[in-house]
Protein backbone atom coordinates (compact mmCIF):
# COMPACT_ATOMS: atom_id res chain seq x y z
CA UNK A 1 0.00 0.00 0.00
CA UNK A 2 1.14 3.62 -1.08
CA UNK A 3 1.61 5.79 1.70
CA UNK A 4 -0.44 8.69 1.29
CA UNK A 5 0.27 12.14 3.47
CA UNK A 6 -1.86 14.61 4.71
CA UNK A 7 -1.02 17.65 1.98
CA UNK A 8 -1.63 14.72 -0.80
CA UNK A 9 -5.02 14.22 0.41
CA UNK A 10 -5.72 18.00 0.83
CA UNK A 11 -4.35 18.47 -2.78
CA UNK A 12 -6.92 15.64 -4.16
CA UNK A 13 -9.57 17.05 -2.22
CA UNK A 14 -9.45 20.82 -3.89
CA UNK A 15 -8.50 19.08 -7.16
CA UNK A 16 -12.01 16.55 -7.22
CA UNK A 17 -13.92 19.71 -5.92
CA UNK A 18 -12.09 22.27 -8.40
CA UNK A 19 -13.59 19.17 -11.31
CA UNK A 20 -17.13 19.39 -9.75
CA UNK A 21 -17.21 16.00 -7.21
CA UNK A 22 -16.50 16.85 -3.85
CA UNK A 23 -15.10 14.39 -2.69
CA UNK A 24 -13.85 13.01 1.85
CA UNK A 25 -10.03 12.32 2.82
CA UNK A 26 -11.64 8.95 3.31
CA UNK A 27 -12.88 8.25 -0.09
CA UNK A 28 -9.52 9.87 -1.40
CA UNK A 29 -7.51 7.39 0.92
CA UNK A 30 -9.18 4.73 -0.47
CA UNK A 31 -8.60 5.39 -4.07
CA UNK A 32 -5.41 6.04 -3.92
CA UNK A 33 -3.85 3.31 -1.53
CA UNK A 34 -4.13 0.68 -4.25
CA UNK A 35 -1.84 2.82 -7.10
CA UNK A 36 1.66 1.22 -7.51
CA UNK A 37 4.66 3.87 -6.49
CA UNK A 38 5.10 5.37 -10.35
CA UNK A 39 1.09 5.72 -10.55
CA UNK A 40 1.15 7.44 -7.29
CA UNK A 41 3.80 10.06 -8.46
CA UNK A 42 1.67 10.39 -12.42
CA UNK A 43 -1.24 10.95 -9.43
CA UNK A 44 0.57 13.70 -7.90
CA UNK A 45 2.00 15.07 -10.94
CA UNK A 46 -1.86 15.27 -11.94
CA UNK A 47 -2.59 17.34 -9.13
CA UNK A 48 -0.18 20.11 -10.10
CA UNK A 49 -2.75 21.22 -12.53
CA UNK A 50 -5.52 22.08 -12.97
CA UNK A 51 -8.55 19.34 -13.67
CA UNK A 52 -9.12 18.39 -17.42
CA UNK A 53 -12.38 17.78 -17.75
CA UNK A 54 -15.38 18.06 -15.42
CA UNK A 55 -16.53 15.81 -13.37
CA UNK A 56 -13.59 13.64 -11.85
CA UNK A 57 -13.52 12.32 -8.68
CA UNK A 58 -10.76 10.31 -6.35
CA UNK A 59 -11.64 6.78 -8.69
CA UNK A 60 -11.54 9.07 -11.68
CA UNK A 61 -7.62 10.71 -10.83
CA UNK A 62 -6.59 7.12 -9.99
CA UNK A 63 -7.56 5.99 -13.30
CA UNK A 64 -5.86 8.54 -14.95
CA UNK A 65 -2.83 8.26 -12.64
CA UNK A 66 -3.13 4.34 -14.34
CA UNK A 67 -3.26 6.18 -17.84
CA UNK A 68 -6.84 6.53 -18.54
CA UNK A 69 -7.56 9.51 -20.25
CA UNK A 70 -8.94 12.62 -18.88
CA UNK A 71 -12.15 12.34 -21.39
CA UNK A 72 -12.16 8.66 -20.94
CA UNK A 73 -12.74 9.04 -17.06
CA UNK A 74 -15.00 11.97 -17.24
CA UNK A 75 -17.47 10.07 -18.84
CA UNK A 76 -17.38 6.72 -16.41
CA UNK A 77 -17.53 9.75 -13.82
CA UNK A 78 -20.55 11.15 -15.52
CA UNK A 79 -21.97 7.56 -16.05
CA UNK A 80 -21.77 6.39 -12.26
CA UNK A 81 -19.40 3.84 -13.06
CA UNK A 82 -17.39 4.96 -9.64
CA UNK A 83 -20.27 4.53 -7.22
CA UNK A 84 -19.51 2.34 -4.55
CA UNK A 85 -20.87 -0.39 -5.00
CA UNK A 86 -23.64 -2.50 -2.65
CA UNK A 87 -21.77 -5.32 -0.54
CA UNK A 88 -22.16 -8.65 -2.23
CA UNK A 89 -22.67 -7.54 -5.53
CA UNK A 90 -19.69 -8.94 -8.20
CA UNK A 91 -18.48 -6.26 -10.52
CA UNK A 92 -15.72 -7.88 -12.39
CA UNK A 93 -16.78 -9.82 -15.23
CA UNK A 94 -14.82 -12.65 -15.91
CA UNK A 95 -12.21 -12.26 -18.96
CA UNK A 96 -12.45 -14.66 -22.01
CA UNK A 97 -9.95 -17.71 -21.78
CA UNK A 98 -9.78 -21.13 -22.65
CA UNK A 99 -12.35 -22.30 -19.35
CA UNK A 100 -15.03 -19.52 -20.92
CA UNK A 101 -15.02 -20.50 -24.45
CA UNK A 102 -17.98 -23.10 -24.25
CA UNK A 103 -20.95 -21.27 -25.72
CA UNK A 104 -24.15 -21.38 -23.21
CA UNK A 105 -26.96 -23.21 -23.09
CA UNK A 106 -28.95 -20.14 -23.53
CA UNK A 107 -26.70 -19.06 -26.61
CA UNK A 108 -27.42 -22.36 -28.17
CA UNK A 109 -31.06 -22.50 -27.52
CA UNK A 110 -31.25 -19.09 -29.32
CA UNK A 111 -29.33 -20.36 -32.08
CA UNK A 112 -31.49 -23.25 -32.35
CA UNK A 113 -34.79 -21.34 -32.68
CA UNK A 114 -33.76 -19.17 -35.50
CA UNK A 115 -33.63 -15.74 -36.36
CA UNK A 116 -35.11 -13.36 -34.25
CA UNK A 117 -37.83 -10.96 -36.35
CA UNK A 118 -37.47 -7.47 -34.79
CA UNK A 119 -40.67 -4.98 -35.67
CA UNK A 120 -40.68 -0.87 -35.61
CA UNK A 121 -43.58 -0.83 -33.50
CA UNK A 122 -41.32 -3.13 -30.82
CA UNK A 123 -38.62 -0.46 -30.84
CA UNK A 124 -38.52 1.56 -27.56
CA UNK A 125 -36.71 4.69 -27.01
CA UNK A 126 -33.55 4.74 -25.21
CA UNK A 127 -34.50 6.75 -22.07
CA UNK A 128 -32.36 9.31 -21.41
CA UNK A 129 -30.89 9.70 -18.08
CA UNK A 130 -30.07 13.08 -16.01
CA UNK A 131 -27.00 14.68 -15.73
CA UNK A 132 -25.29 14.00 -12.73
CA UNK A 133 -26.31 16.88 -10.03
CA UNK A 134 -23.84 20.21 -9.44
CA UNK A 135 -22.50 20.30 -5.53
CA UNK A 136 -24.09 23.10 -3.62
CA UNK A 137 -23.31 26.12 -3.08
CA UNK A 138 -22.63 25.57 0.68
CA UNK A 139 -19.19 23.68 -0.45
CA UNK A 140 -17.74 26.99 -1.35
CA UNK A 141 -17.98 28.32 1.80
CA UNK A 142 -15.74 25.62 3.17
CA UNK A 143 -12.22 25.80 4.09
CA UNK A 144 -11.29 24.60 0.41
CA UNK A 145 -13.51 26.71 -1.15
CA UNK A 146 -11.10 29.68 -1.08
CA UNK A 147 -8.53 28.08 -3.15
CA UNK A 148 -11.14 27.28 -5.86
CA UNK A 149 -12.44 30.60 -5.76
CA UNK A 150 -8.43 32.08 -6.53
CA UNK A 151 -8.62 29.59 -9.55
CA UNK A 152 -11.48 31.08 -10.79
CA UNK A 153 -10.27 34.87 -10.33
CA UNK A 154 -6.99 34.03 -12.30
CA UNK A 155 -8.88 32.47 -14.82
CA UNK A 156 -11.97 34.91 -15.32
CA UNK A 157 -10.59 37.89 -13.70
CA UNK A 158 -11.82 39.95 -11.02
CA UNK A 159 -15.39 40.44 -13.64
CA UNK A 160 -18.47 39.61 -11.95
CA UNK A 161 -20.62 38.23 -14.68
CA UNK A 162 -17.47 36.18 -15.70
CA UNK A 163 -17.18 34.94 -12.16
CA UNK A 164 -20.99 34.27 -11.58
CA UNK A 165 -21.05 32.46 -14.87
CA UNK A 166 -18.17 29.96 -13.71
CA UNK A 167 -19.75 29.69 -10.36
CA UNK A 168 -23.24 28.36 -11.96
CA UNK A 169 -21.76 26.16 -14.20
CA UNK A 170 -20.14 23.55 -11.27
CA UNK A 171 -22.38 24.60 -8.52
CA UNK A 172 -25.94 25.65 -7.56
CA UNK A 173 -28.24 27.09 -4.44
CA UNK A 174 -30.10 24.42 -1.92
CA UNK A 175 -33.24 26.42 -3.80
CA UNK A 176 -32.12 25.22 -7.45
CA UNK A 177 -31.26 28.81 -8.60
CA UNK A 178 -28.17 29.81 -9.91
CA UNK A 179 -25.84 31.93 -7.79
CA UNK A 180 -26.24 35.82 -7.49
CA UNK A 181 -23.83 38.72 -6.70
CA UNK A 182 -25.32 38.39 -3.07
CA UNK A 183 -23.95 35.01 -2.77
CA UNK A 184 -20.85 36.04 -4.86
CA UNK A 185 -20.18 38.78 -2.04
CA UNK A 186 -21.24 36.37 0.94
CA UNK A 187 -18.03 33.99 -0.78
CA UNK A 188 -16.01 37.11 -0.69
CA UNK A 189 -16.35 38.09 2.73
CA UNK A 190 -16.33 34.33 4.22
CA UNK A 191 -12.98 34.07 2.75
CA UNK A 192 -11.07 37.55 3.40
CA UNK A 193 -10.96 38.30 -0.44
CA UNK A 194 -13.96 41.35 -0.59
CA UNK A 195 -11.08 44.00 -0.54
CA UNK A 196 -8.63 42.91 -2.67
CA UNK A 197 -11.49 41.58 -5.33
CA UNK A 198 -13.21 45.95 -5.22
CA UNK A 199 -9.53 46.45 -5.87
CA UNK A 200 -8.94 44.41 -8.84
CA UNK A 201 -12.64 45.25 -9.96
CA UNK A 202 -12.48 49.47 -9.71
CA UNK A 203 -8.93 48.58 -11.64
CA UNK A 204 -10.42 46.63 -14.44
CA UNK A 205 -13.25 48.82 -15.06
CA UNK A 206 -11.27 51.38 -15.43
CA UNK A 207 -8.50 49.74 -17.90
CA UNK A 208 -11.40 48.63 -19.89
CA UNK A 209 -12.60 52.33 -20.15
CA UNK A 210 -9.25 53.74 -21.03
CA UNK A 211 -9.02 50.98 -23.72
CA UNK A 212 -12.42 51.63 -25.22
CA UNK A 213 -11.38 55.36 -25.60
CA UNK A 214 -13.73 56.51 -23.14
CA UNK A 215 -16.74 55.03 -24.90
CA UNK A 216 -18.83 53.35 -22.24
CA UNK A 217 -20.67 51.40 -24.24
CA UNK A 218 -17.84 49.66 -25.87
CA UNK A 219 -16.06 49.25 -22.27
CA UNK A 220 -18.96 47.16 -20.99
CA UNK A 221 -19.13 45.10 -23.99
CA UNK A 222 -15.30 44.17 -23.25
CA UNK A 223 -16.86 42.88 -20.13
CA UNK A 224 -19.50 41.23 -21.18
CA UNK A 225 -21.74 43.84 -19.26
CA UNK A 226 -24.60 46.13 -20.63
CA UNK A 227 -24.17 49.71 -19.99
CA UNK A 228 -26.54 50.19 -17.19
CA UNK A 229 -24.54 47.18 -15.15
CA UNK A 230 -21.24 48.84 -15.80
CA UNK A 231 -22.15 52.20 -14.81
CA UNK A 232 -23.87 50.61 -11.51
CA UNK A 233 -20.84 49.18 -10.92
CA UNK A 234 -18.65 52.63 -11.40
CA UNK A 235 -21.27 53.75 -8.56
CA UNK A 236 -21.21 51.04 -6.01
CA UNK A 237 -17.00 51.24 -6.10
CA UNK A 238 -16.87 55.19 -5.90
CA UNK A 239 -15.19 55.25 -9.46
CA UNK A 240 -17.33 57.43 -11.49
CA UNK A 241 -15.03 60.56 -10.70
CA UNK A 242 -12.11 58.73 -11.84
CA UNK A 243 -14.11 57.57 -15.00
CA UNK A 244 -15.54 60.95 -15.78
CA UNK A 245 -11.54 62.29 -15.62
CA UNK A 246 -11.00 59.57 -18.50
CA UNK A 247 -13.65 60.52 -20.77
CA UNK A 248 -12.83 64.12 -20.46
CA UNK A 249 -9.04 63.45 -21.32
CA UNK A 250 -10.78 61.46 -24.79
CA UNK A 251 -12.60 64.76 -25.47
CA UNK A 252 -9.74 67.33 -25.03
CA UNK A 253 -7.90 64.98 -27.39
CA UNK A 254 -10.58 64.74 -30.21
CA UNK A 255 -11.21 68.61 -29.70
CA UNK A 256 -7.27 68.94 -30.68
CA UNK A 257 -8.24 67.78 -34.43
CA UNK A 258 -9.26 70.76 -35.15
CA UNK A 259 -8.65 71.02 -38.82
CA UNK A 260 -11.96 70.38 -41.20
CA UNK A 261 -10.09 67.27 -42.53
CA UNK A 262 -9.48 65.75 -39.00
CA UNK A 263 -13.28 66.24 -37.84
CA UNK A 264 -14.66 65.23 -40.81
CA UNK A 265 -13.06 62.20 -40.73
CA UNK A 266 -13.87 61.92 -36.88
CA UNK A 267 -17.55 62.32 -38.01
CA UNK A 268 -17.66 59.35 -40.67
CA UNK A 269 -15.45 57.21 -38.75
CA UNK A 270 -16.16 57.45 -35.13
CA UNK A 271 -20.04 59.07 -34.68
CA UNK A 272 -20.77 56.47 -32.06
CA UNK A 273 -18.06 57.66 -29.65
CA UNK A 274 -18.67 61.11 -30.51
CA UNK A 275 -21.88 60.96 -29.11
CA UNK A 276 -21.24 58.97 -26.18
CA UNK A 277 -18.80 61.68 -25.44
CA UNK A 278 -21.17 63.72 -25.82
CA UNK A 279 -19.40 66.13 -28.18
CA UNK A 280 -21.10 65.17 -30.95
CA UNK A 281 -23.49 67.98 -31.54
CA UNK A 282 -19.90 70.34 -30.75
CA UNK A 283 -18.91 68.58 -33.90
CA UNK A 284 -21.45 68.99 -36.27
CA UNK A 285 -22.12 72.96 -35.38
CA UNK A 286 -18.23 73.48 -35.89
CA UNK A 287 -18.47 71.73 -39.35
CA UNK A 288 -22.21 73.29 -40.78
CA UNK A 289 -20.73 76.48 -39.91
CA UNK A 290 -17.03 76.02 -41.75
CA UNK A 291 -17.83 73.66 -44.46
CA UNK A 292 -19.78 75.82 -46.47
CA UNK A 293 -17.46 78.72 -46.84
CA UNK A 294 -14.60 76.19 -47.91
CA UNK A 295 -16.76 74.90 -50.14
CA UNK A 296 -17.82 78.03 -51.22
CA UNK A 297 -14.40 78.98 -51.76
CA UNK A 298 -13.85 76.14 -53.80
CA UNK A 299 -16.26 77.25 -56.15
CA UNK A 300 -14.27 80.07 -57.30
CA UNK A 301 -11.76 77.69 -58.73
CA UNK A 302 -13.13 74.59 -59.05
CA UNK A 303 -15.81 74.95 -61.63
CA UNK A 304 -17.51 72.14 -62.25
CA UNK A 305 -15.48 69.84 -60.19
CA UNK A 306 -15.95 71.00 -57.29
CA UNK A 307 -16.65 67.37 -55.43
CA UNK A 308 -13.76 66.46 -56.76
CA UNK A 309 -12.06 69.46 -55.32
CA UNK A 310 -13.23 69.28 -52.14
CA UNK A 311 -11.92 65.41 -51.95
CA UNK A 312 -8.33 66.42 -52.51
CA UNK A 313 -8.80 69.63 -50.18
CA UNK A 314 -10.21 67.24 -47.20
CA UNK A 315 -8.12 64.55 -48.20
CA UNK A 316 -11.09 62.10 -48.33
CA UNK A 317 -12.33 59.62 -50.68
CA UNK A 318 -15.73 60.67 -53.53
CA UNK A 319 -17.34 58.33 -51.58
CA UNK A 320 -16.18 59.66 -47.92
CA UNK A 321 -17.25 63.35 -49.56
CA UNK A 322 -20.70 62.11 -51.08
CA UNK A 323 -21.35 61.04 -47.52
CA UNK A 324 -20.09 63.79 -45.67
CA UNK A 325 -22.14 66.47 -48.09
CA UNK A 326 -25.56 63.98 -47.11
CA UNK A 327 -24.95 64.07 -43.64
CA UNK A 328 -24.12 68.23 -43.51
CA UNK A 329 -27.32 68.90 -46.10
CA UNK A 330 -24.56 70.21 -48.50
CA UNK A 331 -25.41 71.06 -52.03
CA UNK A 332 -21.93 69.82 -54.51
CA UNK A 333 -24.20 69.80 -57.39
CA UNK A 334 -26.19 72.44 -59.22
CA UNK A 335 -29.69 72.56 -58.43
CA UNK A 336 -31.91 69.98 -59.72
CA UNK A 337 -28.67 68.19 -60.75
CA UNK A 338 -28.86 64.84 -59.02
CA UNK A 339 -25.22 63.16 -58.06
CA UNK A 340 -23.69 61.44 -60.84
CA UNK A 341 -23.54 57.65 -60.81
CA UNK A 342 -20.31 56.19 -60.46
CA UNK A 343 -19.06 54.19 -62.97
CA UNK A 344 -16.44 51.47 -62.28
CA UNK A 345 -12.79 51.84 -63.01
CA UNK A 346 -11.80 51.93 -66.94
CA UNK A 347 -9.19 48.71 -65.93
CA UNK A 348 -11.63 46.63 -64.65
CA UNK A 349 -13.35 46.59 -68.22
CA UNK A 350 -11.15 44.36 -70.89
CA UNK A 351 -9.96 46.08 -73.78
CA UNK A 352 -11.79 45.55 -76.90
CA UNK A 353 -8.89 43.68 -78.62
CA UNK A 354 -8.33 41.75 -75.30
CA UNK A 355 -12.32 40.61 -75.77
CA UNK A 356 -11.93 39.82 -79.67
CA UNK A 357 -9.25 37.16 -78.75
CA UNK A 358 -10.60 35.64 -76.02
CA UNK A 359 -13.59 34.80 -78.29
CA UNK A 360 -11.12 33.56 -81.20
CA UNK A 361 -9.55 31.39 -78.29
CA UNK A 362 -12.90 29.79 -77.79
CA UNK A 363 -13.50 28.92 -81.32
CA UNK A 364 -10.59 27.50 -81.87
Amino acid sequence: MAELDAELLERAVRWCAEAGRQATEAEVRAALAPLSWDALLAARALLADPPPARPLGPRALADMARGASAQEAAERERDGRYLPEAPGVETAHPSPGPENARPSRRRTARAAAGPRVRRARDRQSPSVEPGPTPPLLDELFRAGGRSVLEQLLRRRGAVRPALLSAIAEGWRRGDGLPPDEADLDALLQTHGMARAFERRERAGLLHALRAAGGVRSRAAAALRMTADSYGAALRRLGAEAEAEAVREERRAALRRRATLSERARLLLADEERLGDLGILEELLADLRARLPEHVRALQATAAGALPAALSRSLSLSRPAVEALARRLGLRLWPEGQAAPERRPPRSSRPFPRAASRQRQGRRS
